[in-house]
């Protein structure tokens, strides 16, 4: 039974890496929701809830003044922004934007499970 009072927002449109996020989330029994664009991110951050934002720096729609935005307005919310160890820029700006944390996404999608379990978890 997913925990209601924890969700994994993702923010990804690449379906086959979305899925694997989805389905750990699924197997962790966190509930998730899937947005397209910093905008629809913004629109589902709930303080009430304990939620964290992973944000795939290839995401054409990403708005980094949003991202920023976000991270201001909602002071608690876990971001772990990912992308191409090689995109230094990106990972150099999803700092910038607040993010939590940012890593390579080989790291990301090795470590998935436990990323969201130390995420999510009330120790965090």
């Amino acid at each position: 039974m997913p925990n209601p009072a924890s969700q994994v927002l993702v923010l990804c449109s690449d379906i086959m890496f979305s899925s694997q996020i989805t389905g750990a989330a699924r197997q962790l029994e966190y509930s998730f929701c899937t947005v397209l664009s910093t905008r629809q991110a913004a629109a589902q951050v709930d303080d009430s809830l304990r939620q964290v934002l992973l944000v795939d720096l290839n995401q054409p729609s990403l708005n980094w003044d949003q991202l920023k935005t976000i991270h201001q307005e909602h002071p608690a919310l876990i971001s772990i922004a990912f992308g191409p160890h090689v995109d230094v820029e990106k990972l150099a700006a999803a700092r910038a934007a607040g993010c939590t944390e940012v890593m390579p996404r080989s790291r990301f999608s090795a470590q998935l499970s436990q990323i969201l379990e130390s995420a999510l978890t009330e120790e965090a």
